[in-house]
């Protein structure tokens, strides 16, 4: 019985190690992800500072980022299960996890820091968004005054014409 208990505890002890592993690997592609969030909102701030962004591609960065938003969400749902599993492992045996222990500290270091520099920036791209949009506003609007003010131009020079007069008709003869 001795001999199977101990078989047991290292096959669980195997077991999680792997689901440790798995965790660090999921850090580390969260990390790789973040990482393409970052420059991809670096490249929504030089669309938006453009005063000819183009909206296409501008959409399409949001597309993007938000297939990549989606992966980390899903990461992060399996990386709290993993943990779930193997907390009270990792917790009383934490010299034997030490190393994954570290290298995870680490990433979730990094992988904060990527988090603020994309929030700070998201947060500054959001003004641009605004002006943006209130620029786009303006220019609908003096488009739609412009196009009163030539809808109403035709509209008096047609009626100001007679189509049996001609304005270079003399009267007088």
């Amino acid at each position: 019985m001795n001999k199977t208990n101990g078989c047991e505890q290292m096959e669980r002890q195997n077991e999680n190690s792997v689901y440790v592993n798995m965790m660090v690997d999921a850090l580390k592609r969260k990390k790789q992800i973040l990482l393409f969030l970052l420059e991809k909102t670096k490249q929504q701030e030089s669309l938006l500072k453009d005063e000819e962004m183009d909206p296409d591609e501008f959409t399409k960065t949001i597309e993007e980022k938000g297939d990549q938003i989606d992966e980390i969400n899903q990461m992060d749902e399996g990386f709290d299960t993993l943990f779930k599993h193997v907390e009270r492992e990792i917790m009383a045996n934490k010299m034997a996890y030490k190393e994954q222990i570290q290298q995870m500290q680490q990433l979730i270091g990094e992988v904060s820091e990527l988090g603020i520099q994309i929030q700070a920036l998201e947060h500054q791209n959001s003004g641009h968004f605004k002006i943006y949009l209130a620029n786009q506003r303006k220019n609908i609007r003096d488009f739609n005054i412009s196009n009163k003010t030539v809808s109403s131009y035709y509209q008096n020079m047609a009626e100001a014409h007679k189509p049996d007069q001609s304005y270079f008709f003399n009267q007088t003869k």
